[in-house]
């Protein structure tokens, strides 16, 4: 099987639009791997307000990066494209974040040029990096990356539309295709007639984003193929809808406390397990312990058994 690199690139150098939805925790991923996408994307707007519940205005870091980003990969087979904000640092930074984000199997990693402490690029108040400061970082990550892992690809974002106009977001996209980005993420542009003049302009896959309610008009992905675009992320396709959810259920709880009615707002017991994988585990159980020590856990040495007497003394409880 190819590496998660090359599945990535394979994918992005395909014919067609190819959507990033993206995780903030790998219960996320595995939802995105389960709906029958072929990328899972990072959002570091997504991570940061899971992670501590604050907004994405540069408050995490390279290790809390890290460490969110290794479950995510671990819990998904398809390959992972990894927000990795502005690399943290100058050129050598990103030779030190390209390095281990590789060797934890990251598909693609892609960063901004934005200065530190960064935001979210739909947020007010953001700035960016000397152009030519940007084209150092995207060298270095593509020489530590033809070093320690070649199949991996490297993005390139570029926040300048919104700060500095669109001709410098157009040549500083120009300028990060040529220093070796293998796609260019442009944030926020404002017309479809931006969009098209940027895939004609940019020798190199276009990406962008889709955010409701952000600074990116709502074009529809319709427009955005037929006007060549490659890869677009939608970052909060996982967390919005969610929050949405346990906003309803947790009011639900508070006033209406109808305990019936808050477990018909979610998954069932089985179904969530199933999800997580119980039953994968109960059968390596049964592959690493003896019997005494199933028979003594279980009463049965059987898969099945186990979890045909599991659900009927706990879901089928609560359909009667």
């Amino acid at each position: 099987m190819a590496s998660k690199g090359k599945q990535f690139k394979n994918i992005l150098n395909s014919k067609g639009l190819h959507l990033r939805p993206c995780a903030y925790d790998a219960l996320s991923a595995l939802l995105i791997e389960r709906a029958g996408f072929q990328i899972v994307g990072t959002t570091g707007y997504g991570i940061s307000s899971s992670l501590i519940g604050q907004p994405d205005m540069g408050l995490i870091g390279y290790h809390e990066m890290m460490e969110r980003t290794r479950t995510i990969v671990n819990a998904v087979d398809l390959p992972v494209d990894v927000d990795v904000d502005t690399g943290y640092g100058n050129a050598l930074n990103v030779h030190w974040t390209v390095l281990n984000f590789a060797r934890i199997d990251a598909a693609s990693i892609r960063f901004e040029d934005q200065v530190w402490p960064k935001r979210c690029g739909h947020m007010a108040g953001k700035q960016v990096i000397p152009a030519s400061e940007m084209v150092q970082k995207i060298k270095a990550a593509v020489k530590t990356r033809d070093t320690e892992n070649p199949d991996m690809a490297i993005g390139a974002r570029t926040d300048a539309r919104t700060v500095t106009g669109f001709d410098d977001a157009l040549n500083r996209a120009k300028a990060y295709a040529e220093a070796g980005a293998d796609y260019v993420y442009v944030e926020a542009p404002q017309s479809l007639d931006e969009v098209g003049k940027l895939v004609e302009k940019v020798p190199a896959p276009l990406a962008f984003n889709v955010i409701p309610g952000g600074k990116t008009p709502p074009f529809t992905f319709e427009e955005l193929e037929s006007r060549g675009v490659r890869y677009v992320s939608v970052p909060m396709i996982c967390l919005y809808p969610a929050a949405k959810a346990m906003m309803t259920a947790l009011e639900e709880l508070k006033h209406g406390r109808d305990i019936r009615k808050i477990a018909s707002m979610g998954v069932s017991w089985a179904e969530f397990n199933d999800l997580v994988g119980v039953n994968k585990w109960r059968q390596l159980e049964i592959e690493s312990l003896s019997d005494e020590e199933l028979l003594n856990n279980y009463g049965t040495t059987d898969l099945s058994e186990i979890i045909e007497r599991e659900l009927a003394g706990t879901e089928k409880i609560w359909r009667k």
